[in-house]
């Protein structure tokens, strides 16, 4: 018997990095004011997207979100 494929869509993350020299009591902090560094991937779900963000910047990831696509009018 073969295997089901299922293609699931690619959504949009952000993936909120932290830095090697941040000291770990400070990153939320740092995260909600916006000071820590960010990439945008491409997943099928939250889960993937922060392992991406990871191998893809060899950071520790704090959070990933989601980013709604606008509607083009």
């Amino acid at each position: 018997m073969h295997p089901i494929h299922t293609i699931q869509p690619l959504r949009s993350y952000r993936a909120h990095l932290v830095p090697h020299h941040v000291c770990a009591a400070d990153v939320e902090d740092l995260a909600d004011a916006g000071q820590l560094p960010t990439i945008r991937v491409k997943a099928a779900n939250a889960e993937q997207a922060e392992a991406n963000a990871h191998i893809t910047s060899g950071k520790n990831v704090l959070r990933v979100e989601r980013i709604e696509e606008r509607a083009e009018a």
